[in-house]
């Protein structure tokens, strides 16, 4: 089941996303939506994708300098996590 948006801490993410790639040029945010609806619907071949070192199921999703980061789930569906420039993307993890 999708989490909903009433969580907080979903919320928080998603403001936080939908925030930097408005704040992307217009060729950025085409590429970062389509490399987002590819991640959603499983069609991974198709990018720049690596596991994370010493993550389980986490992987990111190079666009450029941008990174989007992204857990695999038991039933294989995807979750994003974070979307960051590549300076950025892995801290606090």
């Amino acid at each position: 089941m999708p989490a909903k948006r009433s969580d907080p801490f979903i919320a928080k993410k998603m403001d936080h996303i939908e925030k930097f790639i408005r704040l992307l040029s217009p060729k950025q945010r085409e590429r970062v939506r389509h490399a987002l609806a590819a991640i959603v619907e499983n069609r991974l071949s198709e990018l720049d994708i690596k596991p994370l070192t010493g993550k389980k199921n986490w992987f990111r999703c190079r666009i450029g300098d941008i990174r989007i980061l992204f857990i695999r789930t038991g039933s294989g569906t995807h979750v994003i996590w974070d979307i960051q420039f590549r300076g950025k993307a892995y801290r606090g993890m």
